[in-house]
């Protein structure tokens, strides 16, 4: 959309610069040509979405203008047409310029927005944990012989006796 407006702007500068009923002895055309060329290369710019390009293009092109104004290249007359037609199409540049840098803030809020967390817990477990001094593992208690019901009787009475020589 925004090369077609450019497009028109650039020809109606190019209508005010190779207009042969507006060409006459009142503006020099090789000058006319150049900034004619320089106007389609504008155009080319924005088209190709160099913007900021095109806008430095621009601001040199309107001051080549003034300058073969003042310097009696191009008539009054030329001059003004010629100077409304760049104003139109430094608006739509403008205009251009300031809807990209409101989708790209609207995105990058929206991908912030997706990365920040909703919640308080997510909030504090974004805060480091200070390590926890390790303890020594403690070893296991040794298993006691089981006393008490679970030996057979037989067990239970021969518990510190020792046995003797020659028995069994």
């Amino acid at each position: 959309m925004l090369a077609a407006i450019l497009a028109a702007a650039a020809l109606v500068a190019g209508a005010f610069f190779a207009s042969a009923g507006l060409r006459g002895s009142d503006s020099d055309e090789a000058t006319l040509q150049g900034l004619q060329i320089r106007v389609l290369n504008v155009s080319q710019a924005a088209a190709e979405n160099r913007l900021d390009g095109a806008l430095a293009a621009l601001d040199a092109l309107e001051n080549d203008l003034e300058a073969a104004a003042a310097g009696g290249l191009v008539s009054a007359s030329r001059y003004r047409g010629i100077e409304a037609a760049l104003s139109s199409v430094r608006a739509e540049i403008t205009r251009h310029i300031e809807a990209q840098a409101a989708a790209a803030s609207a995105a990058k809020a929206t991908a912030v927005a997706a990365e920040t967390p909703t919640t308080d817990a997510s909030a504090t477990q974004s805060q480091p944990v200070p390590p926890q001094p390790e303890s020594p593992a403690a070893a296991p208690a040794p298993e006691s012989a089981p006393q008490g019901p679970g030996l057979p009787e037989a067990a239970k009475d021969s518990r510190g006796r020792t046995k003797g020589t020659g028995k069994p």
